[in-house]
């Protein structure tokens, strides 16, 4: 049965769902146009593709005199900068050395676009979803209308590729390739360590979790081979100086377009967000013989929330996890599966939504509830956490059957 027609024999027992589901759509497939008129009024930025120079510029310090990282001469430490593990490089430079700017960056996300619309698809069909080709088609508009991933192409960010990424770990590991899941996990959470919270699922299963420690220490020897120990011994400062500089995050009353801040004014932060992980990692412990689809979406879910500075565009690690939400809902007799899809209606007008509100409110309002990606990113992992919790017992990690999970 097609996804289509799968969603309309719902209509009877789940109306609220299917009604939700349409919306959703109709909201992703329509923003390009949106955002079209938005750049036409000056409110959305344009296709400029800033963060792509700053990768380039670090593959030309490398192939030159091999500075991989600089701080500013301002003295804002390293704002600004190359800010990803040397071996990230390799995957820039391709395209930075084959093509000028525009076009190499074009390039670059188009190809992180249609491999992230790939990933989903296989994960939809991982969890038992019949998707006819022509759906497939309609499915990539929607994708690319996820504000916070069109966001991230115009910054010339790297959130499509990291997303594609977790969604191959989701589906490699229904599809019964453990190795391969923990591995693919594992590489993200090196690539970018705020995305650390995805890898939950992996204290979930002993495959997936020795596959994440095999890969984990391939990429990073294979790092230090290609690149020598200096970059990364420069690497460790730059880590250091994203932790300290999360904890002084500016208000998202002084809007732009990326600004998430979800503990933004709250005491504490840092050690809040290493409580949540602490609390996420029993939960799972003791749900891992049970449930994997929850435990999958609760760490991808957590990665915008629990980041020690993170931008609207981390939420597009949550796809995945909405995804998965949605398959488990529908599967549970008492199943809420328009929830996930509300969190990520949530999530899709954060940035406008924000810019509104901070415009509009008293100014004595807190800016951290005036966030709708907060309680959007808070539905799903909230959600996820219940479930999770729900199916309790003693902390263990095990081995689990890698075909046919649920």
């Amino acid at each position: 049965m097609s996804a289509l027609r799968r969603l309309v024999a719902l209509r009877d027992d789940r109306p609220a769902f299917v009604a939700v589901a349409l919306l959703t759509f109709a909201a992703l497939a329509t923003y390009p146009a949106v955002d079209w008129y938005l750049r036409a009024i000056d409110v959305a930025p344009p296709f400029r593709f800033w963060d792509w120079g700053v990768y380039t510029n670090a593959v030309d310090r490398w192939l030159g005199d091999g500075a991989i990282y600089v701080e500013a001469e301002e003295g804002g430490g390293y704002h600004g900068g190359y800010l990803y593990p040397p071996i990230v490089l390799l995957a820039f430079a391709p395209f930075a050395r084959a093509l000028p700017f525009a076009d190499a960056a074009l390039a670059w996300q188009i190809c992180t676009v249609v491999l992230l619309w790939i990933a989903l698809q296989r994960l939809a069909t991982a969890l038992g979803l019949s998707v006819h080709p022509l759906e497939r088609l309609a499915f990539l508009p929607a994708v690319v209308g996820f504000q916070p991933l069109l966001l991230s192409v115009k910054l010339g960010q790297t959130a499509a590729a990291l997303g594609a990424l977790l969604t191959f770990a989701a589906s490699t590991s229904f599809r019964g390739r453990a190795y391969a899941s923990g591995a693919l996990t594992a590489c993200c959470g090196l690539i970018k360590l705020p995305y650390a919270p995805a890898g939950a699922h992996l204290l979930a299963n002993r495959d997936r979790f020795v596959g994440a420690v095999a890969g984990g220490v391939t990429l990073l020897a294979l790092s230090v081979l290609a690149f020598g120990p200096d970059p990364h011994l420069a690497y460790l400062d730059v880590l250091a100086w994203g932790i300290e500089e999360g904890s002084n995050a500016r208000s998202p009353r002084i809007w732009l377009p990326p600004y998430y801040r979800p503990l933004y004014s709250v005491p504490y932060s840092l050690p809040i967000r290493l409580l949540a992980c602490l609390a996420i990692i029993g939960a799972v412990l003791r749900a891992a013989p049970r449930i994997t689809r929850e435990i999958t979406a609760l760490g991808f879910a957590a990665v915008p929330l629990l980041a020690p500075l993170t931008y609207a565009y981390y939420f597009v690690a949550a796809l995945p996890a909405v995804v998965l939400l949605v398959a488990a809902e529908l599967d549970r007799v008492d199943g809420r599966p328009a929830l996930p899809l509300v969190g990520l209606l949530l999530l899709q007008v954060h940035s406008y939504g924000l810019r509104t509100l901070v415009e509009t409110v008293p100014a004595w309002m807190p800016a951290l509830i005036l966030q709708p990606g907060l309680w959007g990113n808070l539905l799903l992992v909230g959600l996820a956490f219940v479930r999770v919790v729900a199916v309790g017992g003693p902390l263990s990690l095990r081995a689990l059957p890698s075909v046919g999970e649920r």
